[in-house]
């Protein structure tokens, strides 16, 4: 299948039984990710799926854009330094947050997560935020099902603009803690856009042009790329990968054997954050960032590399 364009390191019959039967059907162009996973999404994570407006009612595509509206990755940039972190505080600031249950400040669950990283050339203390949209997915989809589309227009656009606003609260949370901070990178990568005739979806892809910076993180202890695109973007509709994509699925992820100690060993994860809940997010269920970046070369330039030293998650 010629339109389907194919980054990662499944087969094209893999990709047919991952993407839905109307998708391929009706997109002009696919688009699979090095990052591409399937879960109960209209569309695989990892991917970005093209409809010509001319051959397709925009009101026929809805339904792909539907699930966790606004997530997206905030990488912001302290004054501090590596042995200047203060576990106290990192404490302090995830026992704030467990208190903002579905108001702006709230972590969500999942793999959603604040990591303290650092520069490996200088040491350098950065945070990236990860967070989702309050679940809002069921209330979209039950809008798009009705064909309540003004309403359905005006609850995606506050549920990206809350999801920007509730990473920006966190990081003035953390600011409390450990002094100002500066925005590297704030995108969602789950939402979708009409660009002249063409209306451009992405699930777990981020929209980034020539010359601009993404984040692509790997696992809870792995290194993190900062990255800048290529002119070259242009050709997967200035799309990239949100991080390295898990290669099991949570039910499965709960099966293996995780070494919570090692983990705890290269990372600060606070007492309160108990092993059991890290489970489906261990190290092991991610692909490797080397092979998600060597699959992207032809689109991208490697800036830094960050590792982290402390976690927040599953709060």
């Amino acid at each position: 299948m010629e339109k389907l364009k194919n980054y990662s390191d499944k087969q094209e019959w893999e990709l047919h039984n991952i993407f839905p039967k109307k998708v391929l059907e009706k997109a002009t162009s696919i688009i699979a990710l090095p990052d591409i996973n399937q879960g109960k999404a209209p569309l695989p994570t990892g991917s970005v799926a093209v409809f010509d407006l001319n051959f397709t009612h925009e009101e026929e595509v809805y339904q792909f854009t539907e699930s966790d509206v606004g997530c997206g990755m905030l990488l912001i940039k302290s004054s501090l330094k590596k042995e200047e972190f203060n576990k106290k505080e990192w404490d302090a600031v995830g026992l704030e947050i467990k208190k903002r249950k579905g108001k702006l400040g709230d972590l969500g669950s999942g793999n959603h997560f604040i990591d303290a990283i650092i520069d490996i050339e200088d040491n350098a203390l950065y945070f990236l935020i990860h967070t989702g949209s309050r679940d809002k997915s069921k209330e979209i989809s039950e809008l798009i099902s009705k064909k309540k589309y003004k309403e359905f227009h005006n609850l995606y656009n506050d549920t990206i603009e809350w999801a920007n606003q509730n990473r920006l609260t966190i990081s003035h949370m953390l600011e409390k803690y450990f002094g100002k901070t500066e925005i590297i990178i704030h995108n969602n990568h789950n939402h979708y856009e009409i660009d002249k005739n063409k209306f451009i979806v992405r699930k777990g892809a981020v929209k980034v042009k020539d010359g601009e910076l993404a984040v692509i993180p790997s696992n809870m202890v792995g290194e993190i790329a900062l990255v800048k695109a290529k002119n070259t973007i242009e050709k997967i509709y200035n799309s990239l990968s949100h991080g390295t994509g898990r290669i099991m699925s949570r039910s499965n992820a709960k099966k293996i054997q995780v070494d919570y100690k090692s983990i705890r060993k290269k990372i600060y994860i606070p007492e309160y954050i108990k092993n059991e809940s890290l489970r489906t997010e261990s190290p092991e269920v991610y692909r490797s960032l080397n092979e998600v970046l060597d699959k992207l070369s032809e689109f991208i330039e490697l800036e830094k590399l960050f590792i982290p030293i402390a976690y927040l998650g599953q709060l």
